[in-house]
């Protein structure tokens, strides 16, 4: 073959592959652009589903529930952990609010300045497991409580102490017996500097048995009144000191449906104020101790002797540099025998009582609780000297008042008194036939004389003309009336006692069902419908609004 075709064959070669490679690289560009126009197909519909209404509603959707989950979840968290640090967030739903601190108990507990420790004496499961034992939830009303003014100032600590494991604690409260078999304290409140109190069960339930299963039920909680008392007591400097006479047949006149006296309930409303308080008896040999403040001579049977008279004046004349106070509470049995030795006295002091009851005929006095007993009936305050603080809308109730009535030039005060309306009931009346007509004034049911022995001293003498007004009836009982408030503000500003009033009831329980529920459970509800559901509504609204108007 000749150079020529050789040279021919040769580049008919090479053009052939040119031609091989260009419809190679013709396909393998075509085949790009295909790629590439699925690919932009793939994307522009990714991106219309994105953008499409169906897509955007249902994530919306989602993200909508799962910030409403989430905001559930963080204030049902923070509802625990807040009621946990803070008691006072759980919510009472008893119908008798039993949960519910009373008002002077707060006042109390925030105001103290000094360190309160509070112990029970067993573990927290064990004490609050005595509810089943007893069908009402009282231990874990007494529970909640003490969490509760704990919680009101940092000065009160408690906690629960298990003796058992810790004997030093024990031996620390030597006096309390806590480590004798059968120990009945099951509360201790200390105040440091070897200044305590023991609470016992007794102390703080009211109990009663049940004769016919033998079984001790208890009718109320005193947890609330007894621990203040113990807090008032041990915080208190100089506490006032009223004694009481048991001569005469003191404490055995009945004074109300419950049994009690007027005697011991007077002398427990004082305790309850921090008063120490004693008793003497001044037909014996005894005297009026020299740092009393206040003698009490409440519902006598009969009248005083002349050697206790005697004693009762020496007591008031050692008014030197504080006030010395004597109070007298007539009882019928004594009045109607006759009192000629406490009727002389009393006559010196410009004051009488009479064997007259105060029967009240205006229906605006008439007490609701006997709305035809005319005997039982409220009373105005007509002197301001002890009603500091106290609401004078609401009255003292007393029930079997005698009229006590000022002699001439008298410079004794009445402290309550009856409508001007009110009529007059001898004691030996045989019917109502027999009221009299009153003076068209009102009557007397309290009064008292004050003579000032030197600058800001004086010496008193109080009547109160009703046994049945400080009896616990009517001291704790019948709270709609201002009988508690009343005379224990008058025997403070009389003792120049330094303690604020402070009245507290014991607590009842009306139902076993309800109880108490933790903020968690109790609020969560209120806040899950009136807090959550309604603002994410509001922010749904909002959204859909928004998406709307930009198309």
């Amino acid at each position: 073959m000749s150079k020529k075709n050789k040279k021919e064959d040769f580049l008919a070669t090479e053009i052939e592959k040119d031609i091989k490679a260009d419809e190679t690289s013709t396909d393998e560009a075509t085949e790009k652009e295909e790629t590439s126009d699925v690919e932009v197909k793939k994307q522009s519909k990714i991106k219309k589903i994105l953008h499409s209404r169906k897509f955007s509603k249902g994530w919306l959707s989602i993200a909508i529930i799962a910030v409403f989950l989430a905001c559930v979840v963080a204030v049902n968290i923070i509802a625990s952990v807040l009621e946990d640090k803070f008691p006072s967030l759980s919510v009472d739903i008893t119908n008798s609010n039993m949960y519910q601190l009373q008002d002077d108990t707060k006042k109390l507990c925030k105001n103290v300045n000094q360190d309160i420790d509070i112990y029970l004496l067993t573990d927290e499961d064990t004490f609050t497991s005595y509810d089943s034992s007893f069908g009402v939830a009282y231990f874990s009303q007494a529970n909640q409580f003490f969490k509760e003014i704990a919680s009101l100032n940092k000065h009160i600590t408690f906690k629960y102490e298990d003796t058992s494991s810790n004997p030093s604690f024990a031996k620390k409260y030597s006096n309390l017996n806590l480590t004798t078999s059968g120990s009945s304290t099951i509360c201790v409140i200390d105040a440091g500097n070897d200044r305590y109190k023991g609470l016992t069960m007794e102390d703080l339930f009211e109990t009663e048995n049940d004769s016919s299963t033998g079984y001790t039920t208890i009718k109320s909680s005193k947890v609330e009144q007894q621990v203040c008392t113990a807090i008032l007591g041990l915080t208190k400097k100089n506490a006032a000191k009223a004694c009481f006479i048991t001569s005469s047949g003191v404490g055995s006149e009945k004074t109300s449906s419950s049994g009690s006296t007027a005697y011991s309930a007077l002398k427990k409303l004082l305790e309850n104020q921090a008063y120490e308080t004693t008793t003497v008896d001044l037909d014996s040999n005894s005297k009026v101790p020299s740092d009393c403040d206040i003698l009490l001579f409440v519902a006598p049977t009969s009248d005083i002797s002349e050697q206790a008279l005697k004693k009762v004046t020496s007591f008031l004349n050692t008014a030197k540099k504080s006030n010395k106070t004597f109070v007298y509470v007539p009882a019928p049995m004594a009045i109607e025998n006759g009192t000629p030795n406490m009727d002389s006295f009393l006559e010196e002091q410009g004051m009488k009582v009479e064997s007259n009851w105060i029967y009240e005929q205006d229906n605006n006095y008439i007490t609701s609780i006997a709305p035809s007993d005319h005997r039982l009936s409220t009373y105005d305050y007509d002197d301001s000297t002890f009603t500091d603080g106290i609401d004078s809308n609401t009255r003292v109730a007393m029930g079997d008042t005698w009229n006590i009535t000022l002699t001439k030039g008298s410079s004794a005060k009445v402290l309550l008194k009856s409508s001007t309306k009110a009529d007059l009931l001898p004691s030996d009346a045989k019917s109502t036939d027999d009221v009299k007509d009153g003076t068209g004034k009102a009557l007397n049911g309290a009064v008292i004389n004050q003579s000032e022995v030197s600058d800001g001293v004086n010496k008193n003498v109080v009547v109160i003309g009703s046994y049945y007004a400080v009896s616990t009836d009517f001291l704790t009982g019948y709270t709609q009336f201002n009988n508690s408030t009343y005379f224990t503000n008058m025997f403070n500003v009389l003792t120049e006692n330094d303690s604020e009033t402070v009245t507290i009831n014991s607590a009842s329980a009306s139902d076993t069902s309800l109880g108490l529920e933790a903020a968690s459970d109790a609020l969560f509800p209120t806040i899950l419908f009136v807090g959550i559901i309604p603002i994410g509504v509001l922010i749904l609204g909002i959204v859909i609004w928004a998406v709307r108007r930009k198309k």
